[in-house]
């Protein structure tokens, strides 16, 4: 018999990495579609994004989401209307969340 504790992370703590707020305008890819939409990003971490869609989205829906730096695979795990949140394939790093920021700060 194997015995583990489950710990339920709440509030703040129970993201991997946590969220910067932004406000950026972007596209993105749903894979096996050739058509982009836009979308903006409301928060952003190494692990993934909230977006505000234009279209609606089920969970498990891949997409790809350019940011300034590259394009980034991701995956709807959340919806709820025209709000999402995606899980990056791979996290991103720093610079590509500061490049994120530094254009939400050009575009104010």
């Amino acid at each position: 018999m194997v015995s583990s504790q489950v710990v339920v992370r709440g509030g703040p703590d129970r993201r991997l990495s946590p969220r910067v707020r932004a406000s950026v305008d972007t596209v993105m890819h749903s894979a096996g579609v050739a058509t982009r939409s836009p979308c903006r990003i409301i928060d952003i971490s190494a692990g993934g994004a909230r977006l505000r869609l234009y279209e609606i989205l089920a969970p498990e829906t891949s997409i790809q989401l350019a940011l300034p730096g590259g394009m980034v695979d991701a995956r709807i795990v959340w919806a709820d209307g025209r709000e999402a949140g995606c899980r990056f394939e791979r996290p991103v790093d720093q610079t590509m969340i500061d490049l994120v920021l530094a254009k939400q700060r050009g575009a104010e």
